[in-house]
């Protein structure tokens, strides 16, 4: 019985007292934004955004109504933070962040300096989309986007565009190791604001060379076919492509072919022979055509010739991103990472900044039609 005592005695009191340690956060302490920009100052100083919803509370918890921006200026993203907390009630935390938008000045200086405020908060959603915005990053924010939350419209397009693989899916956390990383750069949705303020479009893939935003993008098939030879494609790539001239110059669907990718299989094999870099980027892909007005697809010639072209087509697309890669200076393939891997003695030899735009990359697709709708 003593026994019992002497060991259950310090239990209870240990209880006791961590009880006591309770670290408690609060949610009617702070406020919560969803949708936050950065954008680069004509003076050098650094503009911060938040937009939060405006809940109207009744007897069943509350409906959102709408969203409110505040706006802070500061020399660094904190101490504009800490100007948009001066002029609110509450402290904004970033803990239910869904979207966060640089402009694309910004982005050109320094990626880092505006995500370290996120990094070092572990109340940070690091789950958070990231996004390269056309001109100034709040234009995005302040979109006229009636009956619905900001934050929810951006994040609803991004999924759609990482889907059809127009855009990358990446957040702020899984972007921060490639920051750092020597032998690869990472890649960004690049978004711009209509003219009229009432819609955002995704318009392809912001290339990065280390840190910084190059200037550079992908659009367009050409930023499809990079992320299916990356490894990094949505579950429905889509593509159009014009197979044949007509004289009827202003109606001529039938000189399309739409297809969708059903499989993907890419493969990178990277050698170096005689201290040159030699590259080969092989993609296989299985398709469905999801219009075809020439028809015709129940002839087996037919659809050889359209494998034959359509993979031609898809190399050429290929070919010309890896051109504005290399332009970039953009090593979005990791490349380097496998030279490190496999061929640490001329890693150590090379400076793969400048050596990079040398190196010889070349692509090959192999496509094959599988499946064509429920008409032949």
């Amino acid at each position: 019985m003593i026994r019992i005592l002497k060991i259950s005695i310090p239990a209870i009191v240990t209880m006791l007292l961590l009880s006591a340690c309770w670290d408690q956060h609060l949610l009617k302490d702070v406020k919560l934004f969803m949708a936050a920009s950065f954008d680069l100052t004509p003076d050098g100083k650094i503009l911060d955004e938040l937009t939060s919803p405006i809940i109207n509370k009744n007897e069943g918890g509350g409906t959102v109504k709408g969203n409110t921006v505040t706006s802070g200026i500061g020399n660094t993203p904190r101490e504009a933070r800490w100007d948009i907390d001066r002029k609110t009630d509450k402290i904004f935390e970033a803990s239910k962040l869904r979207v966060l938008i640089i402009g694309n000045e910004l982005a050109k200086k320094d990626l880092y300096s505006v995500l370290d405020l996120f990094y070092r908060d572990p109340k940070s959603s690091l789950s958070a989309k990231v996004v390269i915005a056309e001109g100034m990053a709040k234009d995005l924010l302040r979109l006229k986007i009636e009956e619905e939350k900001i934050s929810s419209y951006l994040f609803d397009l991004l999924e759609s565009q990482e889907i059809a693989s127009l855009i990358p899916e990446e957040n702020i956390q899984s972007i921060c190791a490639e920051m750092f990383d020597p032998g690869e750069d990472f890649v960004l949705p690049y978004l711009r604001a209509d003219d009229d303020g009432k819609m955002a479009s995704a318009e392809g893939i912001a290339l990065f060379n280390e840190k910084k935003f190059t200037g550079k993008i992908l659009t367009g098939d050409e930023a499809v076919i990079f992320l299916l030879l990356d490894g990094n494609a949505g579950k429905s790539p889509k593509f159009t492509k014009k197979i044949a001239e007509s004289d009827n110059e202003k109606f001529t669907p039938q000189n399309f072919v739409s297809f969708n990718v059903k499989q993907a299989r890419e493969a990178m094999d990277v050698k170096v022979n005689n201290k040159r870099v030699e590259v080969t980027l092989n993609l296989r892909l299985k398709i469905e055509i999801t219009d075809y007005p020439r028809n015709q697809l129940y002839k087996k010639q037919v659809i050889e010739k359209l494998n034959k072209k359509l993979s031609e087509m898809l190399t050429n697309d290929a070919v010309a991103a890896i051109k504005v890669l290399q332009e970039a200076n953009s090593d979005s393939f990791g490349i380097g990472r496998r030279l490190i891997a496999h061929y640490p003695d001329y890693w150590k030899q090379v400076d793969w900044k400048k050596e990079y735009a040398n190196v010889s990359i070349t692509p090959h697709v192999d496509l094959e039609i599988i499946g064509h709708g429920i008409i032949e």
